[in-house]
């Protein structure tokens, strides 16, 4: 039997369902395996570093529905699903739903795109083709005939179109050694708002930012005075929600109170302890000072992947996808992974593709009386772009400024 890669490039974007289910549970889920990935990627630098787990999960998702076996349960155990239940795509396409419907109310630009790549139609099972259109809003696109090169300009170019630029290539050549036989599974999300109140760039100086590698640089860093924000707060951390246009969206950013306070909050952070941290947040008075950044993370999630249990899925003759190929023979080579995130006085953009202590927190917080509060960023923290509709984390990362 021959034996075939299936090349796996996650990037975000944006798809309309209508199922009227939860979409907080699948949110939960997605948030889940969020942490997981960020318990992994967290020890590989002590500087920047930014991912979409919605990204990773959504491509994960759609690969479970592909699975048959054991290869479908480690990816069902990855995705932090039962094994892709009725109910649970139903929560799925909800969550994806309500992604739509913010998009349509036109606070923010979010687009999802899950696309399948091959050299014709038929090497797929039309079955799986019609659910992941419905679940995943998957489209079909075909692949240069025996054509390495052309291959992976067609793929590069659809990147491209779908993140704006922000990421010019995912894929080249020889990720199609055998080109009548490559496959691409491909997932781009793409997004940009503004906030709800922007930034006077006049405001916009440079100042002291403690970094872990380089010690004290000058970045420019954006204010606000006595603004309101919700807020909350313990001994060893603060935390503050910037919300963007109509509150659909915000960015929640998490200060250690120090370096070693981050070091163990970092240690200690699951979903439990993220939303811990905002369960009490209460409307303050800040006086805020935050950095203006830009930066990309490039990396492959197969190892992350092998690690949190989805090994069968990468090995040659035991992966098991014949539910959505049914001439057999293939398995995952790879899973890339491109992330971008720029915050500014305007708002937040961010594109990705995907081809401890026991008490780290301290006590719970209480909510803050009305009051005006101090929130220095200038050092490193723990950010997140997150939906507030159903609580999806989008996109989350570190900034250490380096």
């Amino acid at each position: 039997m021959n034996r075939h890669r299936l090349l796996l490039l996650l990037l975000p974007a944006c798809s309309c369902f209508s199922h009227a289910a939860q979409p907080q549970l699948a949110a939960q889920a997605a948030n889940a395996h969020a942490f997981e990935l960020f318990q992994l990627f967290r020890p590989m630098t002590e500087g920047n570093f930014c991912f979409s787990p919605f990204s990773s999960h959504q491509l994960a998702s759609l690969l479970m529905t592909a699975a048959e076996g054991e290869t479908r349960q480690e990816l069902a155990k990855l995705a932090h699903l039962q094994g892709g239940t009725e109910k649970e795509l139903e929560d799925l396409g909800a969550m994806r739903s309500a992604l739509a419907a913010t998009v349509r109310r036109g606070s923010l630009t979010l687009e999802m795109t899950h696309s399948l790549w091959a050299t014709g139609a038929g090497t797929f099972d039309p079955a799986f083709l019609s659910s992941a259109q419905t679940l995943f809003g998957a489209s079909l696109q075909k692949l240069p005939a025996a054509d390495a090169t052309a291959s992976a300009v067609a793929v590069n170019r659809w990147v491209r179109e779908k993140t704006r630029g922000r990421i010019p290539q995912i894929v080249g050549p020889a990720s199609f050694s055998d080109p009548a036989r490559s496959l691409v599974a491909l997932n781009t999300l793409f997004l940009k708002g503004l906030w709800q109140s922007p930034f006077e760039l006049k405001n916009t100086k440079p100042r002291p930012f403690q970094t872990p590698e380089k010690g004290s640089v000058m970045l420019p860093m954006m204010m606000k005075t006595a603004e309101p924000f919700y807020y909350s707060e313990a001994e060893s951390w603060q935390c503050l929600q910037i919300p963007m246009t109509d509150h659909e969206v915000h960015m929640l950013v998490l200060l250690p109170r120090d370096e070693a306070a981050r070091k163990k909050i970092e240690a200690g952070l699951t979903l439990e302890t993220w939303n811990a941290t905002h369960t009490q947040l209460a409307d303050c008075d800040v006086n805020l000072m935050l950095p203006r950044f830009s930066y990309s993370t490039q990396l492959s999630l197969k190892g992350l992947w092998q690690t949190l249990g989805a090994k069968s899925l990468f090995q040659n003759g035991a992966a098991n996808l014949s539910k959505g190929l049914p001439g057999g023979g293939y398995f995952i080579s790879d899973v890339a992974h491109e992330a971008m995130i720029e915050v500014n006085e305007l708002g937040a953009e961010a594109a990705a593709v995907t081809a401890a202590p026991a008490e780290p927190f301290g006590a719970p917080p209480a909510a803050p009386k009305r009051r005006v509060v101090t929130f220095n960023a200038n050092h490193p923290f723990i950010w997140a772009l997150q939906h507030d509709t159903t609580g999806l984390i989008l996109f989350i990362g570190r900034y250490a400024g380096s």
